[in-house]
Order: structure tokens, then C-alpha cells, then sequence
């Protein structure tokens, strides 16, 4: 999550949604300028991610209607 801590690189993005895709914990204080999704898996080859894609998608699409971006990071 250093990207985060790079303030110009994601003001010049105009970054303002956050997609983490993990089940790590979590700096809280990374995220407070963004709007945040968390969906907690395992990397591993069986995950079901498709379980996720409407919340996700929704997500995104949220971000995208209201002009910002989206980072995802896994």
C-alpha cells in the first residue's frame, strides 16, 4: 500500500475509491481520505472471487458515476 503514502500520484489519479483485495490487516489510517472496500480472501487458486464481482462492480461503478477513480490492490 505505498502507493497511498505517494499524495501527488494519487491527486494527479484523482483516486477516491480503494478496492482492497486481502486478508491482511489493514493501516485504517491509509484510508481515510477514500472511500474503502475490503474483500477478504485468500490467495489461493480455489477463492471464489465471483461471489465478489457485484459488490465490486457496484463499487466501481459507484466511483466512476460520481468522478473519481479507483485503485485495486490485492
Amino acid at each position: 500500500m505505498f502507493v497511498l503514502r505517494r499524495h501527488e500520484l494519487i491527486k494527479t489519479a484523482n483516486i477516491t475509491h480503494v478496492i482492497s483485495v486481502l486478508r491482511l490487516p489493514l493501516d485504517k489510517a491509509l484510508f481515510v481520505n477514500f472511500k474503502h472496500l475490503v474483500i477478504e480472501v485468500d490467495d489461493v487458486d480455489d477463492e471464489n472471487l465471483i461471489e465478489s464481482f457485484a459488490t465490486s462492480n457496484k463499487f466501481i461503478d459507484d466511483a466512476l458515476e460520481s468522478g473519481g477513480n479507483v485503485l485495486i490492490h490485492w
